[in-house]
């Protein structure tokens, strides 16, 4: 029963973030991230700090604390990691929208006794967003291949 209540709290705080309509149609930055995550995360401080300004390293460090969660099946915690960063998603600016693709979601996994557990957890579109950067990561690992008579 707590952990429902806390998280429907975190859930009515995040909700409540943007403030006035006019605010809504703002694109959400770094600062708002870290804002979010540390507000949810307190822990991921001391390295937020350590890597103060760089936005994909602190994804990383919430994208680390996403996958420990499912790991620990400690669902409240991953729920309100997906919860920040569908938040993001809705309208992050080009710094935002490249950290949530390049150091959230390619490292994020749903393999293992947990992993459709995790998958339920995401909205349609980061399993879109996810399914995305899975064929991405597959076109990159490709070999090239050679055009006759055609120089790049």
């Amino acid at each position: 029963m707590q952990k429902t209540l806390l998280f429907e709290s975190f859930a009515i705080e995040l909700l409540a973030l943007g403030g006035d309509s006019a605010l809504m149609t703002q694109p959400f930055t770094a600062d708002d991230f870290r804002q979010l995550a540390l507000d949810a995360f307190p822990e991921l401080r001391e390295e937020f700090e350590d890597y103060s300004g760089l936005l994909h390293i602190q994804m990383g460090a919430f994208a680390r604390r996403a996958q420990r969660a499912k790991g620990q099946a400690d669902w409240d915690s991953y729920a309100r990691c997906i919860a920040i960063v569908e938040r993001l998603w809705q309208r992050p600016d080009h710094a935002v929208l490249n950290a949530i693709n390049v150091s959230f979601l390619e490292h994020i996994d749903f393999d293992g006794p947990r992993g459709s557990t995790a998958w339920g957890h995401l909205s349609p579109g980061l399993k879109l967003a996810w399914q995305n950067m899975q064929r991405y990561l597959q076109d990159l690992a490709r070999p090239a291949t050679k055009t006759k008579g055609k120089r790049p």
